[in-house]
């Protein structure tokens, strides 16, 4: 014969189980939460990286003597020995 502290203890056990399920749910969401903004956080990092490596090449190439005279002269620039000729 079944004691009416079993039916009680039974649906205490059942609300327990219902609850960890729905906190294993919550567990899941979160984590595939966090996993998509490491990933968009991972592709910020590696933009910024190709972003810093690409101005490090424009203050290498600033440094150079050459480059600079190439961008002067690209604005129309000449040295005072030289004569300008249209085309």
């Amino acid at each position: 014969m079944e004691r009416p502290i079993y039916r009680i203890l039974h649906v205490i056990f059942a609300l327990g189980l219902a609850h960890a399920l729905f906190l294993l749910g919550q567990e899941g969401v979160r984590a595939y939460q966090l996993a998509q903004e490491r990933a968009r956080l991972e592709e910020a990092l590696r933009q910024a990286e190709a972003r810093v490596a690409r101005l490090q090449a424009e203050v290498k190439a600033a440094r150079d003597p050459a480059h600079l005279e190439a961008l002067v002269r690209r604005l129309g620039f000449v040295r005072q020995e030289e004569i300008l000729k249209r085309r």
